[in-house]
């Protein structure tokens, strides 16, 4: 029996049934419907310029092509039902059995973080991320909501830039495994989220001292409870880290991301590669991984990421987009960076660099 009941399991299975026919068989039609079109097969060659405003009206060129095709609008239909639906239906699903997850006080949930009643949030923060509302904050069970909703309905890819098929857990592992070296004493991931990277970390790096910061509470009270349960000794820390982590200058020896650069703006983006630098120790690595920038993919694919911009409430999505990472690193005094892609539709995408030692 599921935890949230023969009801709740049965409209997770439907939602994830549905998710992976659209991002199959649907997509698949409608990307040969797409470059069926002349105007959106000339399109093929790239954005004009590597600038940011190329790129976007290269994108929005695509986009116009793309909304009139009526294969890639029931595409987009049935994405948007289940984006919206996890939430519509995964919360009362969850509430129907609220018993079964007890709610800590505060005092024992934040047990373990180093919390900041002072931090002040970024006017970025108050977005409705996901289409989950209220935010990351915004209600008490988001954590068994993501245990039983979300990560069965996700759990093989299909929405957003991971491609139908796809094992998150593994991309985890594969973009750690990009890190060069083995004897890392020290790691840093910000915006570490619940923790599921810092889990992967461990198994990759099982004596590195783990350090994590996010703004969100209750996902690092998510990180706690996992980390605790597998026995993963992290530490954990409120913080902006694109203001400041708090940590000492050169203390680190690598730092990780995984999927974050797309949740903030570009300015945050760029600052939080300026205090990982600092906080680098001479030699140190940084591997980044996100969704692919535009420039890398082709214009149907450019397409599914900018909706993602407005119907899924990721508002930093096609300005991440449009960005590129590791000429911002190179800026800022990295050195030998590389961006590729790892796996099928170019995701993860992975930038990585060293600071000089």
């Amino acid at each position: 029996m599921s935890a949230i009941g023969q009801h709740g399991r049965a409209g997770v299975d439907m939602l994830g049934a549905m998710q992976k026919f659209a991002s199959g068989q649907v997509r698949r039609a409608a990307r040969e419907a797409f470059y069926a079109d002349p105007a959106a097969d000339a399109l093929k060659g790239g954005p004009p310029a590597p600038d940011r405003t190329s790129i976007m009206q290269w994108v929005g060129q695509a986009r116009d092509a793309a909304e009139g095709q009526p294969l890639y609008r029931i595409e987009r239909f049935v994405q948007a039902y289940v984006a919206l639906s996890i939430y519509e239906f995964g919360i009362p699903a969850v509430e129907r059995v609220r018993d079964r997850f007890p709610v800590p006080s505060d005092a024992d949930a934040d047990a373990g973080i180093e919390t900041d009643p002072a931090l002040v949030m970024p006017d970025y923060y108050g977005h409705d991320w996901h289409l989950r509302p209220g935010g990351w904050d915004g209600y008490d069970l988001y954590g068994p909501h993501g245990a039983h909703v979300i990560r069965p309905i996700f759990k093989l890819g299909g929405f957003a830039a991971a491609p139908v098929g796809s094992n998150i857990g593994q991309q985890r592992l594969d973009v750690i495994a990009e890190l060069p070296r083995r004897d890392y004493r020290r790691i840093y991931e910000p915006g570490c989220g619940n923790g599921a990277t810092l889990a992967a970390l461990h198994k990759s790096f099982p004596d590195a001292e783990l350090v994590a910061s996010d703004l969100s509470l209750e996902q690092l009270r998510a990180a706690r409870r996992l980390t605790d349960a597998l026995g993963i000794p992290a530490t954990l820390r409120q913080r902006d880290a694109a203001t400041s982590t708090g940590e000492e200058s050169e203390s680190f020896d690598a730092v990780v991301t995984f999927a974050l650069h797309h949740e903030l703006p570009h300015a945050a983006n760029v600052a939080l590669l300026a205090e990982m630098f600092r906080i680098l120790k001479p030699g140190g690595d940084i591997v980044l991984s996100d969704p692919p920038p535009f420039r890398a993919i082709d214009p149907f694919h450019a397409v599914l990421l900018d909706w993602d911009t407005v119907h899924r409430e990721e508002p930093f999505f096609s300005e991440a987009g449009a960005s590129d990472w590791g000429a911002e690193m190179a800026r800022i005094g990295f050195v030998h960076v590389q961006a590729y892609p790892l796996g099928p539709d170019s995701y993860p995408w992975v930038t990585r660099a060293i600071k000089p030692a």
